[in-house]
C-alpha cells in the first residue's frame, strides 16, 4: 500500500512533527510505500541531532510556491497542490490538522483552528486587511466544509469535544506519541523540587508558578522552557523581572537547556506544575509523569479530562490558593502518587500509537474496500 502524509512543515520540531514522524515509522514498519508531502524541505539531519535516529518515508515531495508574502493565500493554493497527489496514492492523511490543507482520507486535527477565529484574526477587521482578508476567508470556509468528509482523528477527550461542538462531526481520539522510555527509568534522590517545562509564552502562564513560589518558599521551583523567536524572549524577561523584584531565591529559570540537565532536574524533583488553561493534550506533562513527578494541573484541558483524568492520577486546581493546596499533598503523597503517575504514563507510549494508528488505517482500508495502485 502506497500512504502520502501530508505535513506542512518539518522543521517546527513541535508535538505534531514527532506524530507525523512516528507515523511515518509505524507504516514502515508495516512494510508501506510512505510519501512525505510537505511545502518546505526537510533538514533531515537537524531533526536527527536533536530527537535522535528518524525513520524516513521512501519518498518526500516539496511543493514549493515561489511568491514572497500572501502568507494565507500560499496556504490556499497549497491545498489544491496537494490535491493531485490522489491519483498515485491509496491513501491520504493529514498530519498537519488543519483540513483546509488537503482533501485527506484521514486527518488529525490537533486543534480545530476556527475555534479560535475571532480572537486570532481581530487585525483583520477594518481597512486594508479587512480586504486582504475576507476572500481567504469566504474560501477556506467553504473548503473546511467540503474537506471535513474526511475521518478525523485528535489528541484527547476535550478536543474531540470542540470538534463535536464546532462542526457537529464525530471524532476518534488517538493520544498522541510520547517517548516515555526515555523517562521511564530516571531515579535520583529526591528532593520538594516543583517542574514546569514549556516553551516561554505568554498562555504558559508561568506568572502563576512565580506567585506560589513566593508562597512556598521552603520549595524549589524550575521553569524550563525554549526560546525560539523574540516574543518568547520577551515573556522570558517579563518573567525573570518578576523573579528578581520578588528576589526570590527558590525559582530557577533556565532556558534552553540541553536534554541532560532537564533529564537530571527531573530525576530529583517530585511535582510536575502546569499552569496552562485547557492544554488540548500536554506532552510535557505526560514525561514528568514518566519520570517519577506527581502532576499538579489546571482543571481544564486535555491535561485534566484524559492526562489525570480528574484527579485519578494527580491533583487540580482552578486558582493560586487551590494550586498551592494541592502541590503539598502531592509532597505529602508523593509515595503513593508517584507509581500511579508513572504506569499512567504508559498509556501514551509511542507504541500504542503505532498500533492504534495502523488499526485504524487498516480498518479504513478494509471498509472503504480500497485495491492499492501498487
Amino acid at each position: 500500500m502506497r500512504i502520502a502524509i501530508v505535513h506542512h512543515d518539518l522543521n517546527f520540531l513541535g508535538g505534531g512533527e514527532r506524530l507525523c514522524l512516528t507515523t511515518i515509522e509505524a507504516f514502515k514498519e508495516c512494510g508501506w510505500s510512505v510519501v512525505l508531502a510537505t511545502l518546505k524541505q526537510t533538514d533531515w539531519s537537524r531533526i536527527s541531532h536533536i530527537w535522535g535516529r528518524v525513520i524516513k518515508p521512501d519518498e518526500e515531495i516539496i511543493f514549493s510556491i515561489p511568491i514572497k508574502g500572501f502568507t494565507i493565500y500560499k496556504r490556499l493554493l497549497s491545498s489544491f497542490m496537494f490535491s493531485m497527489l490522489r491519483k498515485d496514492v491509496d491513501l491520504i492523511i493529514n498530519t498537519y490538522g488543519n483540513p483546509i490543507l488537503t482533501n485527506a482520507d484521514i486527518t488529525y486535527m490537533h486543534f480545530p483552528t476556527f475555534a479560535l477565529w475571532d480572537e486570532s484574526h481581530r487585525k483583520y477587521e477594518e481597512g486594508f486587511w479587512k480586504l486582504y482578508f475576507t476572500p481567504y476567508y469566504l474560501v477556506s470556509r467553504k473548503l473546511v466544509e467540503r474537506r471535513l468528509n474526511t475521518l478525523i482523528l485528535t489528541n484527547s477527550k476535550f478536543t474531540a469535544a470542540v470538534i463535536n461542538k464546532l462542526f457537529n462531526r464525530r471524532s476518534f481520539v488517538v493520544y498522541p506519541p510520547v517517548n516515555v522510555n526515555k523517562y521511564i527509568q530516571l531515579e535520583g534522590r529526591r528532593e520538594n523540587n516543583i517542574v514546569s517545562i514549556g516553551r516561554f509564552s505568554p498562555e504558559k502562564r508561568y506568572e502563576l508558578v512565580v506567585e506560589i513560589a513566593e508562597k512556598l518558599k521552603d520549595f524549589q521551583f524550575y521553569i524550563i522552557g525554549s526560546i525560539a523567536n523574540t516574543e518568547e524572549k520577551m515573556y522570558y524577561e517579563k518573567i525573570k523581572n518578576m523573579i528578581e523584584e520578588r528576589d526570590l531565591k527558590n525559582i530557577e529559570l533556565i532556558p534552553n537547556a540541553p536534554d541532560e540537565n532537564v533529564r537530571k532536574i527531573l530525576s530529583t524533583s517530585k511535582v510536575y506544575l502546569h499552569c496552562m488553561v485547557n492544554e488540548h493534550f500536554g506532552i510535557a506533562v505526560v514525561e514528568g509523569m514518566a519520570s517519577g513527578l506527581v502532576p499538579v494541573v489546571h482543571r481544564s484541558g486535555g491535561t485534566w479530562h484524559d492526562i489525570v483524568e480528574h484527579g485519578k492520577y494527580g491533583y487540580g486546581y482552578t486558582s493560586s490558593n487551590e494550586a498551592i493546596k494541592m502541590i503539598r499533598h502531592a509532597i505529602y503523597n508523593y509515595e503513593k502518587m508517584k507509581p500511579l503517575a508513572r504506569k499512567r504514563s504508559l498509556v501514551f507510549s509511542r507504541d500504542r500509537f503505532k498500533k492504534k494508528i495502523i488499526y485504524i488505517v487498516r480498518e479504513y482500508v478494509r471498509l472503504a474496500n480500497l485495491s492499492p495502485k501498487r
